[in-house]
């Protein structure tokens, strides 16, 4: 099992949605407007950097993981300008 993280800029999140239900994904947690420093412009959400980030996270197993970042590999070339990347992380123990 792993846990994925895919930190994207809010205007895609219909896009990251698509991704996620194409992946067979049915059970995540999403954390909207979140800010953030990355590569691309800062996203604050106040009048100086006014956009905004979305993240959504999921615990699958090893082919969805393959299936769902290919998806984000996809949305990348799509939207290059866009801030969008995604983390797998091992899943030593849950709970």
């Amino acid at each position: 099992m792993v846990m994925v993280y895919i930190i994207y800029d809010r205007a895609i999140d219909e896009e990251v949605d698509d991704v996620l239900a194409g992946s067979e994904i049915n059970y995540y947690t999403k954390w909207k407007d979140v800010v953030g420093f990355g590569r691309h412009d800062p996203h604050l959400g106040d009048h100086v950097w006014p956009g905004l980030n979305n993240v959504a996270m999921a615990v699958i197993d090893d082919e969805k993981k393959v299936k769902l970042l290919d998806g984000v590999r996809a949305l990348q070339e799509n939207f290059p300008s866009v801030g969008l990347r995604a983390f797998a992380v091992s899943m030593i123990d849950t709970c």
